[in-house]
C-alpha cells in the first residue's frame, strides 16, 4: 500500500488529506454536540429534581419543608449559574420550555378523559340531601307563626312592670350617686388643704384637680348607668319648670355638681387651696435660697468636694502620687537616684546632686518621717513629701530656728504680703458695706476664727497642731484634711441631691397651675442673679459693677485686701461656686424621689425639671467662673510667692470639683481659659520671687550681726570630731562621726548635710594665720601660742556672716514653694514656653539663678548707709557674696534631685537638662562674681580714701628738707602701716586670691602716692594736686629727706614680710628703687649717656623723667654743710650728697638724654 501512495500522483494525496480533515472536523463537531446535549440534560435533571423535592417537602410540611425549600433555590441557583459560566443557558432554557409544553399537554388530556366521573358524582350528592332541607324549611315557618300570635301580649305586660320597677331603682341609686360624689368632693377638698399644708404640691393639686373635675364633670358620669340617669335627672327638671311656668327648653342642659349650692361653695374654695400650694412653694423656694447663700449650705458641700479632688490628685492613681503611699516616696527616690547616675559627670550640678545624699541612709529616714507626718495621706503629705524631695529636711533642722512661714515672710515688722494687717482685717472689709451696716453680708459678719487662717500658724503643727509647717504653706486651710467642720461639710455634700426638693415642688406646683413662665422668672431673678457692687469708693456712685459671684455668696467681692482675699476671700468663692455647680447637677440629673411621685398614676407623665433652666444656668455658671478668673487675675498682681502657690493649687482642685461635680455643663470646655491667671503667669511668679528674696535679704542683713559667725562646739572638727546631725531614727540630734552610719566607710558614702549649715557652708572657716605673720603683727601673741584657747579662737569663726545661712535657707524654702506654684499650673493645664532644660524644669532653675542674683544685691542693699560701710563691713559683704556662690553647686544639686524626684525631669531629656543647669550654675556664678568684684572695688576704695586721708593728714606742712637722717620710720609711714595692719586682720573672712589682691592694692596705691609725691613737677601743682591727693608734690628735698625717705620704705617692706603674703614687698621696688638710686654715690656716673645699660641693670624701675623731677627739687649742700657732716661723726660717707653745681649739671646731663629720646 505503501508503494501505491508514492506511486500515486501528488494531486490526488492533497485531495485525499483535505477529505481527511473535514471528516474528523465533522467528528469533532458530532462529539461536541453530543456533549452539550449530555450536560443540557444534566441540568434540566438537576432542575426536575429540586421540583421534585420541594414538592415532597410540602407534603411533609413544618420545618423540613423550609429547610429544603432553601436547599433547592441554592441548588436551582447553582444550575443556572453553571449554565451560564458553560454557555448553555439558550440550551436550558430551550429544554424547559420543551418539557413544560409537554407536560401542559400531558395534564390536558388527563382532564379530559375523567370529566364526566367528575360531573356524575356531583349529581349523586344533591340528589340524596333534597328531602331533609325542605322538612327543615317547614318547621321553622310554623315556630315563627306560633310567637306572632299566641304570646305577644303577655310579654307586653311584662315589660311595662319591669319598666316601672326598674325606675324606681334608678331613682334610689342616683339618689345616693348624688351623694357619694357630694361625699367625694369633701374628702378631696380636705386632703387638699393637708397636703397643701405639708408642702406637698403634687398630691394637693392632684386633690384640687379631681375635685374640680366632680364638680365640673356632668352628673350622668358620676352615677353608673348614666344613660337612663341622665334622662331621669332631665325629665325631673322638665317637670319642674314646667310646674314653675318656664316655657323654655332643656333639651341641651347639661346637669353638674357644681350647679348645687354645695358645688358653688366647693367652687369658691379651689382657688384659694391652690393659692395656699403656691404660697408655701414659694416659702420653701425662699428658704432654699436662704439656706444656699446665708446658711451656706452650698459652700459647705463646696468644701467638701474641694477636699475630695484635692486629696484624690494628691494620692494619685493606685495611691502613687507625692501624697500617697511611703512606697512611691522610695520608689520615686530611687528613679531619681539612677536618673542622677546616669548624667554625666562632666558638669558641677551632676557632680553635687551625688555630694550630701545616699538612698540606703536618707531616703529610710525621710520615709519614715513622712510616715510619721500629721494627716496621713493627702495634700498634707504631699506638701512634706515635696519638701523632703527637695532636701529640706536633710539641709535643716525644723526643731531649732525659725519655721517656713517666718523664712518666707519678706517684711521685719510682720506686715509683709503674708501677713494680714494689724487689726486683723483689711481696711475696707472693716468699714460699712453697701447696706450702711458695720458687718459684712455673709460669713466673715459672724466668724470668730483667726481670720489669717492658713496663714499664719501655731507652730509645726499649724493652728490646731495637727498640720505640718509644710502644709500651711502650701495648702490652703480649705484643702485640709483635719479640717474641723470635714465631717459637717462631707454630710453636707452627700445629702445634697435630698435638699433641692424645694425647687422641684415649686416648679411642679406652678407647671401643674400653667404658671411656669411666673416660676421661671421667679427663680431666675433669684438663682441666677447679681448684684450692684463698687469696685471704688465713690459718692456719685458712677464706678458700680454688676457682680455674680457677690450675688452668690451675698458679700462684696471688691472689697478686703489681697491678704484677705486669698486668705479668705478666694477659698469661699471657690467652694460657693463649686456648691452651685454641685446644685445644678443634682437639679439636672432629677435624682430626688419624692413622696408623692408614688401618688400618680401610672400613665401619669413625670414632671421633671428637665432643661428648662440648662441655658441660664450654663450662662450663670459660665459668668461666675469668668469673674472669678477676672477677680484672680486682678488680685494676683499684688499676691506674694506661697499666695500664687496656695491660689494656684486651690484653682486646680477647683477644676477638678467642677468636673467631677457637674461633668456636663458647656463650660467645662472654657473652665481652662476663663480660670488662667495670665498667660505668662510664670514669668509672674519669678518676678514676685525675684522681688521677695530681696526684701527677705535685706531683712536678714539688716538683722543680723554684721560680722563672722562663731563656729559652734558641735561643728568643731580635726581632734574634737563632732558633727552634729538629725537622727531621725531617735527623734533627736546625736553628736556622731559619718564613719558610723550603718558600718560603712566615709570614702563610699557621701557625708551627709550638716545641719543649719548645708551646701559645704560648714567647711567655709577662717584659715589660721602662720605663726610668723602673727608674730610679726602682735608679739605679745607669742606666749599664748599652742593654749586650748588659741586653738579655739582659730577655729571659731566661718567666712561668711549670720545671715548668710538665712539667705540661703530663704532662697531653698522659695524654690520650693514656686516648684509648687508651677506644678499646679501644669495640673491646670498651664502650657510653658519650650525651654532647653525641658520646660518647667527650666523655669525652676530659672527661679534659683534670680533668687541667688538678686539675694548678692540684697546683701549690699541691707546696709541702711552703704556709702558710710567701714573696712570689716565691706570685707563681710565679700565674704558672704563669696559664701553665697562656693554653696551654689550644692543647691542646685539639690534642686536637682528634687526636680529629678517628683517626674519633672524626663528620661530622655536628662543630659540636657543638667547641661542647662550647669549653664544656670554659671549664670548665678556669673551674678555673684560681679557683685564680689563691685564689693571688691568698695573694699578697695575705702583702703584708698583712708590712706588718702593719713597723707594727707600726716604729710601737710611736712617738709622734706631735713638736715639730719633719722634711725626710726616717719609718722606717716607709721600711722599707715598701722592703719593697714588693722586693716589686714579684717581680711579673714574674705578668700586667698581676693585677700592677697587686697594686700598688693592697699600696698602699690601707698608706693604709688610716694612716687607721685616725689616725682611730680611743682609748677602743675592745681592740676597734679587732684591725681596725687590733697597735699600738692613736694617741691624741696634735700639728702637727709631722702635718707629717711629710704628708711621709711625699710619699714614699709618689713610690715610687707610680716604679713605672709609672698612677693608683697615688690610693690615697693619703684620707690625703693628712686630712694636707692638718689643715695648711690655712684649715681652720678650711672647717669651719663654711656653708662645707660648699667643703670638700668642695676636699677630697673628707674626712669630719667622721675630722676629729673627729683633733682629739680633737690637742695644741694655747700661745702660748709658737707664738712661739718662729715666732721660730726653722725653722718658717714655712706650715701651721695650734691652740692647745689653738681645738682645742675646732672639736671643738664639728664635733661640732654630726654631731649635725645624725644
Amino acid at each position: 500500500m505503501s508503494e501505491s501512495k508514492a506511486d500515486a500522483p501528488p494531486g490526488s494525496a492533497v485531495v485525499q488529506q483535505s477529505g481527511d480533515k473535514q471528516q474528523g472536523q465533522q467528528g469533532a463537531d458530532r462529539r461536541a454536540r453530543r456533549r452539550r446535549e449530555e450536560a443540557v440534560a444534566r441540568l434540566v435533571a438537576d432542575a426536575t429534581r429540586d421540583e421534585a423535592a420541594a414538592s415532597s417537602a410540602h407534603e411533609d410540611g413544618g420545618d423540613q419543608q423550609r429547610r429544603q425549600r432553601g436547599e433547592c433555590a441554592l441548588l436551582l441557583a447553582s444550575t443556572v449559574a453553571s449554565s451560564i459560566e458553560r454557555g448553555l443557558d439558550r440550551e436550558l432554557h430551550s429544554e424547559l420550555v420543551r418539557q413544560g409544553s409537554d407536560a401542559q399537554g400531558v395534564i390536558s388530556k388527563i382532564c379530559h378523559d375523567h370529566s364526566e366521573d367528575f360531573l356524575e358524582s356531583v349529581g349523586r350528592v344533591v340528589a340524596a340531601l333534597g328531602g331533609p332541607c325542605d322538612e327543615v324549611r317547614a318547621a321553622l315557618e310554623e315556630a315563627n307563626q306560633e310567637l306572632q300570635s299566641r304570646t305577644g301580649a303577655e310579654m307586653l305586660e311584662g315589660a311595662t312592670r319591669l319598666d316601672r320597677f326598674r325606675q324606681s331603682r334608678l331613682r334610689a341609686r342616683t339618689l345616693g350617686q348624688m351623694v357619694h360624689a357630694c361625699r367625694r368632693v369633701a374628702v378631696l377638698l380636705e386632703r387638699a388643704r393637708k397636703q397643701a399644708s405639708l408642702g406637698r404640691p403634687r398630691a394637693a393639686l392632684d386633690a384640687v384637680e379631681e375635685a374640680r373635675a366632680c364638680l365640673t364633670a356632668p352628673l350622668g358620669s358620676l352615677i353608673r348607668g348614666s344613660g337612663d340617669a341622665t334622662d331621669l335627672l332631665l325629665s325631673g327638671m322638665t317637670q319642674h319648670a314646667a310646674a314653675a311656668g318656664n316655657g323654655a327648653s332643656t333639651e341641651a342642659a347639661v346637669i353638674r355638681l357644681e350647679d348645687t349650692p354645695f358645688g358653688s361653695r366647693a367652687m369658691t374654695m379651689l382657688p384659694k387651696i391652690e393659692g395656699e400650694v403656691l404660697m408655701g412653694a414659694r416659702r420653701g423656694l425662699n428658704r432654699w435660697f436662704l439656706a444656699l447663700r446665708s446658711g451656706g449650705d452650698g459652700a459647705k458641700a463646696g468644701r467638701a468636694a474641694l477636699r475630695r479632688c484635692a486629696s484624690s490628685v494628691a494620692v494619685g492613681p493606685g495611691s502613687l502620687g507625692l501624697g500617697g503611699k511611703i512606697q512611691s516616696y522610695a520608689w520615686r527616690a530611687k528613679n531619681a537616684d539612677n536618673l542622677i547616675s546616669r548624667a554625666s559627670t562632666k558638669g558641677k550640678v551632676a557632680r553635687a546632686a551625688r555630694c550630701g545624699y545616699w538612698f540606703e541612709r536618707d531616703c529610710q529616714r525621710e520615709a519614715t518621717r513622712l510616715e510619721g507626718s500629721p494627716g496621713g495621706m493627702g495634700m498634707g503629705r504631699r506638701a512634706e513629701a515635696l519638701a523632703s524631695a527637695f532636701g529640706w529636711y536633710r539641709c535643716w533642722d525644723d526643731a531649732s530656728g525659725d519655721d517656713v512661714e517666718t523664712v518666707l515672710r519678706t517684711a521685719a515688722d510682720g506686715t509683709g504680703p503674708d501677713a494680714l494687717d494689724r487689726s486683723g482685717h483689711g481696711g475696707a472689709l472693716g468699714g460699712m458695706n453697701r447696706s450702711g451696716h458695720g458687718r459684712s453680708l455673709g460669713f466673715r459678719a459672724s466668724s470668730s476664727k483667726d481670720l489669717s487662717g492658713g496663714i499664719k500658724g501655731k507652730g509645726p503643727g499649724g493652728a490646731g497642731g495637727r498640720r505640718s509647717q509644710w502644709a500651711n504653706v502650701l495648702t490652703p486651710r480649705v484643702l485640709a484634711d483635719d479640717a474641723s467642720n470635714r465631717t459637717d461639710d462631707q454630710a453636707k455634700l452627700l445629702a445634697l441631691p435630698e435638699t433641692v426638693h424645694p425647687v422641684r415642688r415649686a416648679e411642679l406646683a406652678f407647671k401643674i397651675l400653667g404658671r411656669e413662665q411666673e416660676f421661671r422668672n421667679y427663680y431666675e431673678s433669684n438663682r441666677f442673679g447679681d448684684m450692684k457692687i463698687s469696685s471704688e469708693k465713690s459718692k456719685d456712685n458712677q464706678n458700680e459693677t454688676r457682680s455674680s459671684l457677690s450675688s452668690l455668696t451675698g458679700d462684696d467681692v471688691s472689697l478686703g485686701t489681697d491678704r484677705i482675699f486669698f486668705a479668705k476671700s478666694l477659698p469661699h468663692l471657690c467652694a460657693s461656686l463649686v456648691g452651685f455647680s454641685a446644685v445644678e447637677a443634682a437639679l439636672e440629673l432629677d435624682n430626688f424621689a419624692d413622696d408623692d411621685d408614688d401618688k400618680r398614676d401610672d400613665g401619669g407623665a413625670k414632671i421633671t425639671r428637665g432643661s428648662g433652666f440648662r441655658e441660664s444656668s450654663e450662662r450663670y455658671e459660665r459668668a461666675l467662673v469668668a469673674e472669678l478668673g477676672n477677680l484672680l487675675r486682678k488680685r494676683s498682681v499684688g499676691a506674694s510667692l506661697v499666695e500664687l502657690a496656695r491660689a494656684s493649687c486651690l484653682v486646680a482642685a477647683f477644676r477638678s470639683a467642677l468636673k467631677i461635680v457637674h461633668p456636663s455643663s458647656a463650660t467645662r470646655k472654657s473652665d481652662k481659659e476663663l480660670l488662667a491667671m495670665d498667660v505668662d503667669i510664670i514669668m509672674t511668679g519669678l518676678k514676685v520671687a525675684q522681688e521677695e528674696q530681696l526684701s527677705a535679704t535685706s531683712r536678714y542683713v539688716s538683722g543680723g550681726k554684721k560680722e563672722p559667725m562663731p563656729v559652734g562646739r558641735a561643728q568643731l572638727g580635726g581632734s574634737l570630731r563632732f558633727n552634729k546631725s538629725f537622727n531621725r531614727s531617735s527623734g533627736g540630734i546625736s553628736e556622731s562621726s559619718p564613719d558610723d552610719e550603718g558600718g560603712h566607710s566615709s570614702s563610699r558614702v557621701p557625708v551627709e548635710e550638716v545641719l543649719d549649715f548645708p551646701f559645704g557652708l560648714s567647711e567655709m572657716r577662717q584659715k589660721q594665720i602662720s605663726p610668723n605673720a602673727l608674730d610679726g603683727i602682735d608679739p605679745t601673741l607669742r606666749t599664748q601660742r599652742g593654749t586650748m584657747n588659741q586653738i579655739l579662737h582659730e577655729n571659731e569663726l566661718y567666712t561668711f556672716s549670720q545671715s548668710v545661712p538665712q539667705i540661703i535657707k530663704s532662697i531653698h524654702a522659695r524654690v520650693i514653694v514656686f516648684v509648687a506654684f508651677a506644678l499646679s499650673q501644669e495640673e491646670l493645664g498651664q502650657v510653658f514656653a519650650s525651654k532647653q532644660g525641658g520646660g518647667i524644669a527650666g523655669y525652676i532653675l530659672d527661679c534659683v539663678e534670680e533668687c541667688v542674683a538678686v539675694a548678692c544685691v540684697g546683701m549690699k542693699e541691707g546696709y541702711t548707709h552703704f556709702d558710710e560701710l567701714t573696712v570689716d563691713q565691706a570685707v563681710q559683704i565679700t565674704a558672704d557674696i563669696s559664701a553665697l556662690e562656693s554653696a551654689l553647686p550644692r543647691l542646685f544639686g539639690a534642686v536637682m534631685r528634687g526636680l529629678c524626684h517628683i517626674g519633672l525631669v524626663k528620661t530622655d531629656q536628662v543630659e540636657a537638662t543638667f547641661e542647662y543647669a550647669d549653664n544656670v550654675l554659671k549664670g548665678a556664678s556669673k551674678s555673684c562674681d560681679t557683685q564680689v568684684a563691685n564689693m571688691y572695688s568698695v573694699v578697695y576704695e575705702i583702703c584708698r580714701n583712708k590712706i588718702d586721708m593719713l597723707f594727707d593728714f600726716s604729710l601737710e606742712n611736712f617738709s622734706w628738707v631735713c638736715k639730719s637722717a633719722r634711725d626710726s620710720p616717719n609718722a606717716y609711714a607709721e600711722s599707715l602701716v598701722e592703719y593697714m595692719r588693722t586693716t589686714f586682720q579684717c581680711l579673714g573672712p574674705m578668700d586667698d586670691g581676693s585677700r592677697a589682691g587686697l594686700h598688693f592694692s592697699c600696698c602699690g596705691y601707698v608706693a604709688e602716692r610716694l612716687v607721685k609725691l616725689f616725682t611730680d613737677p611743682v609748677e602743675d601743682a592745681d592740676g597734679r594736686t587732684k591725681s596725687s591727693g590733697g597735699i600738692p608734690p613736694v617741691d624741696k628735698i634735700d639728702p637727709f629727706g631722702l635718707k629717711n625717705l629710704a628708711t621709711d620704705i625699710r619699714h614699709f617692706e618689713a610690715f610687707a614680710d610680716s604679713t605672709g603674703v609672698g612677693q608683697l614687698r615688690e610693690c615697693f621696688n619703684e620707690v625703693k628703687s628712686i630712694a636707692t638710686a638718689m643715695l648711690d654715690r655712684d649715681l652720678p656716673m650711672l647717669l651719663l649717656p654711656e653708662n645707660g645699660n648699667a643703670r638700668r641693670r642695676k636699677y630697673p624701675f628707674l626712669s630719667l623723667e622721675k630722676v629729673h623731677c627729683i633733682l629739680e627739687k633737690y637742695v644741694g649742700t655747700g661745702i660748709g654743710e658737707k664738712l661739718m657732716a662729715r666732721g660730726s661723726g653722725v653722718i658717714r660717707n655712706d650715701f651721695l650728697m650734691l652740692e647745689r653745681k653738681e645738682v645742675i649739671q646732672l639736671s643738664k646731663i639728664v635733661r640732654m638724654q630726654l631731649n635725645t629720646q624725644q
